[in-house]
């Protein structure tokens, strides 16, 4: 006990003081000055709780009083450190090939400790944590929200101790995280992606898309494209989760998918490769068409869309080998901007009605095209929805053309025969998938129509319908005429 005095602190003095952890190395540096350190053995890393430096000491009674002189010391390094904390408020740490322990936290105060095993990943903004990939124990002081963000679902606690494992998140880093779509190009990374958490104390909160489950110490949750699983014994669930893993590598069904990715990704760049093309030859083929019609036979020009056909222009384009249709936007949003319904002259009730019928019309394509996309490609339905409509028509049409040739051209002429009348429509069981997509796709625009008749009236729905300001996508397929050769 020291023989000097001190004057008493004024009350309050140390309430704006937060003590801090002194550093990771410090009590070993504090045991190599005071003493023989061949007394004091650690336990090894495996039998250790993660993100602890354990000390055992030999001779409590022998070694008391170092082991008081420690505790005064670190006690003193706390109310020493506080005024010279330096936590990022942003940061990112990697564990490339040995752990790596990190402060976490807002406003630049140490909120939470996260050791990294080798192979992990994490970047953070304040009290949100992102982790892409590997193994984290985590430390989060008690206080407001603190998150862990991975590619299969969040974690959400107050203050406890826990660990996350993720697994298949490899591809997605940083900020494309949020980039789960097939834009980014790694479709078969996030639904592949899959998150073990542990809880030690206290309590979290995972969640995935909708589904939410709460853990206690000693629970744990499994979380990826099924949903989240919870676990009343940690081991139990840890084992459960390997194996999943292990299965995962080697399943027929990821890697088909992985291929399948591959292949979306291809016929994404061809055609955004041919998008610029195929709109300046339509422009051109669109202008030379309506100078063939008026030029015919001396007569008036065309006063209705080259989309507006009636029985005598399908006829003709059955002879051609071709089909051609019109369908309403597919995003109901951007179809019904002001400048858009001041264009076509309608007011903010009347674009309440058309993004309505807009809304309707991808209910119908979708509910055609979805099914037929899922048996072309063979897939799960997830990976269906990331590919989305529009592209889901031209895998459907590309797969057939390459299976049968023949039997896509022959659909396209049929298709024009029963637009023009002469041919009856086969029932719906008996139609190939080429054909039943075709006639749903020339048949849109004139439910389009009729749907908005139910309001507007047929004749300002015709109008709305067909002109030049509303949204629409117009096609045209063309194949070689009936017995030409290919």
């Amino acid at each position: 006990m020291n023989d000097h005095e001190h004057e008493p602190l004024e009350e309050g003095a140390l309430d704006a003081w937060e003590p801090q952890l002194p550093p990771a190395d410090f009590a070993d540096r504090v045991m190599s000055g005071i003493g023989d350190t061949s007394l004091v053995s650690r336990v090894p890393a495996e039998q250790a709780p993660p993100a602890t430096n354990v000390i055992q000491l030999r001779s409590r009674s022998r070694w008391r009083g170092a082991a008081m002189a420690v505790a005064a010391m670190v006690a003193i390094a706390a109310a020493v450190f506080v005024k010279v904390d330096t936590t990022p408020l942003h940061g990112e740490a990697i564990a490339a090939d040995h752990r790596v322990e990190v402060a976490i936290g807002g406003n630049g105060k140490a909120r939470a400790k996260a050791v990294l095993e080798p192979g992990a990943h994490v970047t953070w903004d304040g009290d949100l944590v992102t982790q892409s990939d590997g193994d984290v124990f985590y430390r989060v002081e008690p206080g407001g929200t603190f998150r862990v963000h991975t590619p299969a679902g969040d974690v959400d606690v107050l203050g406890t101790c826990f660990s996350v494992k993720v697994r298949g998140g490899g591809q997605e880093r940083s900020g494309d995280m949020q980039k789960r779509d097939m834009k980014s190009g790694v479709v078969g990374a996030a639904l592949s992606a899959m998150a073990f958490v542990a809880v030690y104390e206290g309590k979290v909160a995972v969640s995935h898309a909708s589904e939410h489950v709460d853990l206690a110490a000693g629970e744990s949750a499994q979380i990826g494209p099924e949903g989240a699983t919870k676990s009343t014994s940690a081991d139990l669930g840890k084992k459960a989760f390997d194996e999943k893993v292990a299965a995962q590598g080697s399943d027929p069904v990821s890697v088909a998918n992985g291929n399948l990715v591959s292949q979306v990704q291809d016929y994404k760049q061809r055609l955004e490769a041919l998008a610029a093309q195929k709109a300046d030859v339509e422009k051109k083929l669109d202008a030379t068409e309506k100078k063939l019609a008026s030029a015919t036979d001396g007569g008036p020009p065309r006063n209705r869309s080259e989309y507006e056909l009636d029985s005598e222009d399908w006829a003709d384009l059955a002879k051609r080998g071709k089909i051609k249709y019109r369908t309403p936007c597919l995003k109901a949003d951007s179809a019904t901007t002001t400048d858009k319904l001041s264009a076509l002259g309608l007011s903010a009730e009347d674009g309440a009605v058309l993004k309505g019928a807009y809304g309707r019309s991808y209910d119908r394509i979708w509910g055609m095209v979805r099914p037929l996309c899922l048996q072309a490609l063979g897939t799960s339905e997830a990976i269906v929805d990331k590919i989305g409509v529009n592209q889901c028509i031209h895998l459907v049409y590309d797969l057939a053309s390459q299976a049968d040739r023949d039997g896509t051209s022959e659909a396209h002429i049929q298709v024009a025969e029963i637009r023009a009348g002469i041919r009856p429509e086969p029932p719906a069981d008996k139609q190939p998938a080429t054909m039943k997509m075709m006639l749903a796709l020339t048949g849109e625009q004139g439910a389009f129509e009729s749907d908005l008749a139910k309001t507007f009236g047929p004749e300002e729905a015709h109008r709305v319908a067909w002109s030049d300001d509303i949204c629409v996508s117009n096609n045209s397929w063309g194949t070689a005429p009936r017995g030409s050769k290919k």
